[in-house]
């Protein structure tokens, strides 16, 4: 009988878990979804991008900004020389995505999520990192969408990129190792944590840009989803 109990006891444990996880789970997408629709900002969104243009680039989970390589605002050879291959063609641009260094490393597909590194990088407890992939122009200009807002939205960007960078006792960048080909992460500043995502961090900037963002943006339509709106596409 007391075997019976504990077992009883044990479900009803297990169960209103799962029931807070799942209100939990509710109220953080309608949070998102809501946020969304509700952008703040938005001053420099009537203003044409750049030339050259910064972009925005949507992968399933994730949002990149990309920068030309030899830019006027900022030449990223001569910044990141040293981590950067010398061989990249003046028409090259560097994608920069914030995030939890393990996720860049390890969770290269879905099934490569195990409870560990999803609990790790939730509570923070894992280094962040800058991913920064180098990206022939032509394939950035097809896959991704300019950003409005002019020079000046591109300056604003690439000093929220510098701000987030780590820098030794030295004034030097330090990489994290990573075993993916053509990737360069470096040590970042910040926590990651469910309410400070990768993507949240890329709308942070667009909104510090003039841009259109979401206040709470967890997810990648998080990011675009305000962009569309201002646009007309939704």
């Amino acid at each position: 009988m007391d075997a019976r109990k504990f077992l009883m006891s044990g479900l009803g444990a297990v169960g209103l878990l799962v029931t807070a996880a799942a209100v939990c789970g509710y109220w953080y997408l309608g949070a998102a979804w809501l946020a969304g629709l509700l952008p703040l900002g938005g001053k420099s969104a009537h203003l044409p991008p750049a030339k050259p243009a910064a972009y925005l680039c949507e992968a399933a989970f994730h949002t990149d900004i990309a920068l030309p390589l030899d830019g006027e605002v900022i030449n990223w050879r001569k910044e990141l020389r040293g981590h950067l291959p010398e061989y990249l063609p003046r028409d090259t641009y560097l994608l920069f995505g914030w995030g939890d260094s393990v996720f860049f490393t390890k969770v290269l597909y879905p099934e490569d999520l195990t409870p560990s590194r999803a609990l790790s990088a939730l509570a923070g407890l894992n280094p962040v990192a800058m991913r920064i992939v180098p990206v022939y122009g032509s394939d950035v200009r097809e896959a991704c969408k300019p950003l409005p807002g002019g020079q000046a939205t591109k300056a604003v960007l690439i000093g929220e990129i510098l701000k987030s960078l780590k820098k030794d006792a030295d004034g030097a960048y330090r990489p994290i190792d990573t075993s993916v080909p053509g990737e360069l992460l470096l040590n970042a500043k910040g926590r990651y944590s469910p309410f400070n995502t990768c993507n949240q961090w890329t709308a942070s900037a667009i909104g510090k840009a003039g841009l259109p963002r979401a206040t709470f943006a967890p997810f990648a339509w998080s990011v675009t989803r305000p962009l569309d709106l201002a646009a007309g596409d939704e």
